[in-house]
């Protein structure tokens, strides 16, 4: 064999006990990785990971509950990353890159929500986490039990203590941050249960219930607030239309709770709004009493609002009715306030159909109310109704 600074340029070979004859740049696979005398770094990498990855894929599609899918990563994926670890050099992106990529297996098999706690995720079970070891922490192991064996041994071994004083200083490992307990949301539900409650046996069932890996993902994003329910997407995401914005709008007082009934009117300096209120007017009108009133002292104008989900597909005559009904009481309004009034009617079909002018309309109500917010409500006060009244299960 010739070589010329480290490299192989020649060679006839070399003999295996079985008698064959080998390139040395040829390879072999032990644990699935490929072995050779040259030095094949990426290459070694690339192949790990491949492999790490299709086992991975493999444990996600059995029928293994949750706690017995994430030992099978930790004991049969994971070993292909440790065996070449510490041997070869591993970048930090790679790393991080596989690290990612486990959890999005994850989350498209159902073993893990998108917003749900990463450091709970890699957490023992016993302390209420998943238990799942991390290839970053897999590396960096096996690359320390390395260094420290060669460490301990070089004195002892000429070709260690060489191997020693050529190697590299590494980097001091960033300090561990914040435990996923300690998160303002995410540790929310562990802070108020940690005086109250028995941790230990409160995590119990992450260990012996044995539970499906989507169960399991389903419970935890609850617990850390993570599920994408109404509140959360309104106060936390601001993704969600609030329902009491008209009121914010103006800086007026709202129940803090759903359940509770508003008043019937709320009223500071900038404005006043009616809910289902009477008006009184000095000419007698039919129809006094819409669903929302809202008056504007600053620009004097009042906006009537009344809301209509009908049965059946003539919306467009609902609309004009609500429009007709409502003219009497618009003309009192700026005859007896001396502002400008205007009629807004939100007509939604029970199936969820709307009609073209629904955009024109909301955009006339203060503050900010998409239509795919009033829609929703609509379509799931006919679900509610359909169920109750059909008796129908929840899966329907």
């Amino acid at each position: 064999m010739i070589s010329r600074r480290g490299k192989v340029i020649a060679t006839n070979g070399v003999e295996l006990p079985e008698g064959n004859i080998t390139g040395v740049q040829d390879s072999y696979k032990y644990l699935g990785i490929p072995q050779a005398n040259g030095n094949h770094e990426e290459a070694a990498r690339r192949s790990a990971t491949a492999k790490y990855l299709q086992r991975l894929r493999q444990v996600l599609k059995s029928q293994l509950n949750g706690k017995h899918k994430i030992q099978a990563i930790n004991t049969y994926a994971l070993p292909v990353i440790r065996y070449p670890a510490g041997i070869i050099p591993w970048p930090l992106e790679e790393i991080q890159a596989t690290d990612i990529k486990t959890r999005k297996l994850l989350t498209m098999h159902g073993g893990f929500h998108p917003k749900s706690s990463v450091l709970r995720l890699y957490t023992k079970r016993k302390e209420g986490g998943r238990g799942l070891v991390s290839v970053r922490t897999t590396v960096q192991e096996e690359t320390t039990s390395l260094q420290e064996y060669i460490k301990k041994m070089a004195p002892t071994d000429p070709l260690l203590s060489e191997c020693l004083r050529q190697q590299k200083p590494t980097k001091e490992e960033e300090p561990e941050g914040l435990s996923w307990k300690d998160k303002p949301l995410h540790g929310m539900y562990h802070q108020q249960i940690e005086e109250v409650a028995d941790i230990e046996k409160t995590y119990q069932w992450l260990t012996k219930a044995g539970l499906k890996d989507s169960t399991e993902a389903l419970i935890m994003a609850a617990q850390e607030q993570a599920l994408s329910t109404r509140a959360i997407e309104a106060r936390v995401y601001h993704t969600r239309q609030d329902p009491r914005n008209i009121c914010t709008e103006y800086g007026l007082e709202v129940p803090g709770a759903r359940w509770e009934t508003p008043p019937k009117g709320v009223e500071n300096e900038q404005a006043k709004i009616l809910w289902d209120f009477q008006t009184q007017t000095d000419k007698m009108v039919v129809a006094n009493q819409p669903d929302i009133v809202v008056v504007d002292k600053h620009r004097k104008t009042v906006v009537v609002i009344d809301v209509a989900i009908p049965s059946d597909s003539n919306i467009r005559k609902k609309e004009h009715e609500k429009l007709e009904k409502y003219q009497g009481l618009k003309e009192e309004m700026e005859r007896m306030w001396g502002m400008k009034a205007t009629v807004v009617p939100v007509v939604i079909w029970t199936l969820w159909a709307v009609t073209p002018n629904l955009s024109r309309w909301l955009q006339q109500i203060p503050g900010t109310t998409p239509e795919i917010s009033v829609q929703k409500s609509a379509v799931l006060g006919t679900a509610k109704i359909l169920r109750r009244t059909l008796r129908l299960p929840g899966l329907w």
